[in-house]
């Protein structure tokens, strides 16, 4: 279980925060106008992230057909908008989460993921919208290109 404390209880006696941390395996630094910090054990987190990583990786070792079939219809618990991709997507999804977490864990950034995660909720956001056309019958092409303002230009 985390503990926490404050920044300035931090600034203020630093060694009983350490100890906190020590004690609980790390701590969560609260700030008032910033996003909170967290300390942990360097090989604590080290032995996480490896662990991580092995468990990825042997779960994309025994990905077979019905393995990736079994895990797509389970995942629905743990991400419920996988049901508004259609389903041939479903396991286009699982093996990009895959790829992603173990490329991720190898550099030790897991936003990776966070990012995948984010960009396929938006897919089937997008897939749930009824008034986009999945087949994109509802687009609009340009017979000459049209030049367009550089976004970052506009105030």
């Amino acid at each position: 279980m985390s503990a926490t404390a404050t920044w300035s209880e931090f600034l203020r006696d630093p060694n009983r925060v350490i100890e906190a941390m020590e004690t609980s395996g790390e701590i969560t630094l609260v700030r008032r106008s910033a996003p909170d910090v967290r300390l942990t054990d360097a090989e604590a987190a080290l032995a996480t992230e490896q662990t991580l990583g092995s468990l990825t990786l042997l779960l994309s070792l025994a990905m077979d057909d019905d393995v990736l079939t079994r895990l797509v219809g389970k995942l629905t618990y743990a991400f419920p908008w996988i049901e508004l991709l259609p389903e041939d997507e479903r396991p286009e999804f699982v093996a990009d989460f895959l790829n992603q977490a173990r490329a991720g864990l190898s550099l030790g950034r897991l936003d990776t993921l966070t990012t995948t995660l984010a960009a396929w909720r938006d897919t089937a956001t997008a897939y749930a919208d009824p008034t986009i056309q999945v087949d994109g019958s509802d687009l609009h092409y340009l017979k000459e290109p049209v030049p367009v303002p550089n976004p970052s230009d506009i105030g």
